[in-house]
C-alpha cells in the first residue's frame, strides 16, 4: 500500500509491562504491517505509532498469490491439505445474546476470511419462530422449545462470502453443515439456495470434480477453473442425491467406529470426527485426549478426512457447567500444535481443524491459519520431493529403453 498505516493505541487497567511490537496480518501470508512500540503502557496512557509494510521472499521473487498463501500450495490435492477453520462459524454474524452460551466467534464472516479461516462449520436452520426469519444460520438445541438463537441469515452470510472470493481468485474455502435442525425442511431449501448463490458462470463457482470425476482436485485446477468453493452437508433425509454434483453428502464417522457399516456410495464422502462433549479441565486435556483418540482411530479404519476439534460446549465445563464458551477457548487454542504435531499415524493428516474465536491465541507461538501455513509447507514439500522421485525414475527408465534400442540395433 502506499498510505502508511498508524497505530493508536488506548490503554486501560493497570500496568500491561514493555510491549515491544504488534505484527497486523493481511488476509494473505506473504504482507504483514511490523508496528514497533517499546512503551510501557499504564491505566490510561496513550501511544501512537507507524507501521512498515512487510513482504516475504517468496512474494518478491514470484509476484504470485498462488492457492490458500503459497504457490507451493497449487499442487496439493484438496484431501491433502490442512484447512484452518472455525465453529459454528456464522456465530460471528450478529452479536446476539447469552454470548456465553451461545456465542462461538465474534468476527463475522468476512473477518474470518480476512484472518485467514478458510473451513467454515456452520450451523443451519429454516425457521419462522423465536426471532428467526427463514433459513438461517444458528446455535442451540431443542429449538422447538426456544432453546435455540438464530444469528442472520444464510443468503446475507453466502453473499458477503461469494463477494469475497470473487474479490480474492486465489483462495479456496470449505463450507461444512454438519448440525441441521429441521432438517426436513432445512435441507431443500439449503441446497436451493446454495445453488442459487453460486451458479453465476464468471463467478466464483462450487467445485464439481470429485462426483464428476471421483477425485479430488488440487488446489491449482480449483483456482484456475474458479471452483474454488467444497460443500459438504451430513444429509439426514437423502435429499442429496449423485444428480447434485456441487453438493457432497458428509458421512461422520466416530472414532472406533467402522466405516463399512455407513455403506457409503462412491459419490460419499466419510469425515472422522474428533468432537465429544465433556468438561475441558484447567489444561483442556479431554480435548486432546479425544483428537489424540480421533487420530489414531482413524489411522486404523481409513476414512477420506480427519476433521479434529477443539472446543466443548457450554453446560459441561466449570461449576455447574457453567464455563463460558470463550474461556474454554482460550485455555484449549494453546494446544492446537502439540495435537497436530502427535497426529502423525498417516501422511496429510488430518485435513480440517476446527476452533471457536480463532483470534484468542492465548500462550500459543502461532495462530491456527500460522500453523497450517508450516504444516503445509511440510506436504508441499513431501509432494515435490515424490514428484521428483518419479521424474528420475522415468527418466532412467527411458535412458536403459534407448540402452537397449542400441544394443539391438548394433547386433
Amino acid at each position: 500500500t502506499e498510505n502508511p498505516v498508524s497505530l493508536t493505541l488506548q490503554h486501560k487497567g493497570s500496568n500491561a509491562g514493555m510491549l515491544e511490537w504488534i505484527k497486523i496480518h493481511s488476509w494473505h501470508s506473504a504482507f504483514n504491517f511490523h508496528c514497533v512500540v517499546q512503551e510501557r503502557l499504564d491505566y490510561s496512557s496513550k501511544h501512537v505509532t507507524n507501521c512498515q509494510l512487510q513482504e516475504t521472499d517468496h512474494w518478491r521473487s514470484s509476484h504470485q498469490f498462488g492457492c490458500n498463501g503459497r504457490l507451493e500450495f497449487c499442487d496439493l490435492r484438496f484431501d491433502q491439505f490442512l484447512f484452518p477453520g472455525t465453529h459454528n462459524s456464522g456465530t460471528g454474524q450478529q452479536e446476539g445474546t447469552y454470548k456465553c452460551a451461545y456465542k462461538n466467534q465474534d468476527l463475522n464472516i468476512v473477518e474470518q476470511l480476512e484472518f485467514g479461516i478458510r473451513f467454515f462449520d456452520i450451523d443451519v436452520i429454516y425457521s419462522t419462530i423465536f426471532g428467526c426469519s427463514g433459513l438461517e444460520t444458528g446455535h442451540g438445541s431443542h429449538p422447538e422449545i426456544g432453546l435455540y438463537q438464530c444469528y442472520g441469515r444464510m443468503d446475507a452470510l453466502l453473499i458477503q462470502m461469494r463477494n469475497w472470493l470473487d474479490q480474492h481468485p486465489s483462495e479456496v474455502v470449505v463450507l461444512n453443515f454438519g448440525n441441521i435442525d429441521w432438517p426436513d425442511q432445512t435441507i431443500p431449501i439449503l441446497i436451493e439456495t446454495l445453488l442459487e448463490e453460486f451458479s453465476s458462470q464468471d463467478k466464483v463457482r462450487i467445485n464439481k470434480a470429485f462426483k464428476t470425476t471421483g477425485s479430488w482436485p488440487t488446489l491449482g485446477e480449483a483456482v484456475r477453473s474458479n471452483e474454488r468453493l467444497f460443500i459438504f452437508i451430513r444429509d439426514s433425509i437423502g435429499a442429496v442425491t449423485e444428480n447434485e454434483l456441487e453438493i457432497v453428502k458428509e458421512i461422520k464417522v466416530k472414532p472406533g467406529h467402522d466405516v463399512a457399516s455407513k455403506n457409503l456410495t462412491e459419490f460419499e464422502a466419510s469425515i472422522t470426527t474428533s468432537y465429544k462433549a465433556g468438561d475441558v479441565g484447567s489444561d483442556c486435556s479431554f480435548v486432546r485426549r479425544t483428537n489424540a483418540e480421533a487420530c489414531k482411530s482413524e489411522s486404523e479404519i481409513q476414512t477420506d478426512f480427519l476433521k479434529l476439534s477443539f472446543f466443548s460446549k457450554f453446560g459441561k465445563g466449570g461449576a455447574i457447567g457453567t464455563e463460558c464458551v470463550h474461556k474454554m477457548a482460550r485455555k484449549c487454542n494453546q494446544w492446537v500444535k502439540q495435537v497436530v504435531d502427535q497426529c502423525n499415524y498417516r501422511s496429510f493428516r488430518p485435513n480440517f481443524l476446527l476452533v471457536d474465536y480463532p483470534n484468542y491465541q492465548s500462550l500459543a507461538d502461532q495462530n491456527i491459519v500460522q500453523l497450517c501455513q508450516a504444516v503445509n509447507m511440510e506436504r508441499a514439500k513431501m509432494v515435490k520431493l515424490k514428484e521428483d522421485i518419479m521424474k528420475q525414475v522415468v527418466k532412467e527408465i527411458q535412458v536403459k529403453t534407448l540402452e537397449n534400442r542400441e544394443i539391438q540395433f548394433d547386433y
